[in-house]
């Protein structure tokens, strides 16, 4: 008889850049579990906001193979509440990956510098996940978190950064 086949952990995802069977980071996900499996870039921090009700939340910069733009792990306390993985090489195609995630919960409007994407941002708050999707099918952004509602993404965990270009007043003319 064949030894029973572990689960992989949500870490082991994250290692191997394979989505498709994802379901969500632990609600007690630690940081020092992950810091210790994807090492920092450097030994900095920095603190942000998030989601509509603007909670604070702290992050630092991880390496990990396969993610040249890396990893961005929020965390609250000694709690992991977010990875954020911009442009990964993913293990799958892209439409693998929304197959086997199957219909979003929403899909919201989302930008890439000045560029908007009406319902580029794929939720999936019961498996953890949301997926931007850029013009081109691609995947400009993954971000990962423990299962929960629509609700708790876009008021707890959505990060929103936008680029507006305006044209320049008079006064700023050479």
């Amino acid at each position: 008889m064949a030894p029973p086949v572990m689960a992989a952990s949500p870490l082991d995802h994250i290692a191997r850049r394979d989505f498709r069977e994802w379901r969500g980071l632990p609600h007690d996900a630690g940081y020092a579990e992950f810091e210790a499996r994807f090492p920092r870039l450097v030994d900095a921090e920095a603190v942000g906001l998030l989601g509509t009700a603007h909670v604070p939340a702290r992050y630092r910069i991880h390496v990990a193979e396969g993610y040249p733009q890396h990893l961005k792990a929020w965390y609250v306390d000694a709690h992991l509440i977010l990875v954020e993985a911009t442009l990964p090489q993913l293990a799958s195609t892209v439409a693998d990956l929304l197959e086997a995630l199957g219909e979003p919960a929403a899909r919201l409007d989302s930008s890439w510098g000045v560029l908007t994407v009406p319902g580029g941002l794929r939720v999936h708050p019961d498996r953890g996940i949301a997926v931007f999707v850029g013009p081109e099918s691609q995947v400009l952004r993954v971000s990962l978190f423990a299962p929960g509602t629509p609700d708790d993404f876009t008021q707890r965990l959505r990060v929103e950064s936008q680029v507006v270009e305006r044209p320049l007043r008079e006064s700023d003319r050479w």
